[in-house]
């Protein structure tokens, strides 16, 4: 969906003027946020998804596509779960 430059224009000129007018400082900084995100939305509008997006590493990414496969989900059937990192216990303090 691609909004258009105008009515985005429009929305960043109505946080402006609401951040202007706030009676807080909190309220004004809410604002500014919105204007902040209106003016990413606008510089990512003409480019591709994949390139405006940033992961944290080529796994994160991988990992989101499917192309990663799922780790296992452990059961617990009332005993000890060995890991691989070789971490067994009955409590999450048990390292």
């Amino acid at each position: 969906m691609t909004v258009s430059d105008q009515t985005l224009f429009m929305k960043m000129e109505q946080e402006l003027n609401l951040a202007k007018a706030a009676k807080s400082e909190q309220e004004k900084q809410l604002h500014l946020h919105g204007l902040a995100v209106l003016i990413e939305v606008m510089r990512d509008q003409n480019s591709s998804p994949l390139s405006s997006a940033t992961f944290s590493s080529s796994r994160e990414y991988q990992a989101m596509t499917g192309e990663l496969p799922v780790a296992k989900s452990a059961t617990i059937d009332g005993g000890k779960i060995d890991t691989e990192d070789g971490s067994n216990g009955d409590s999450l303090l048990d390292f």
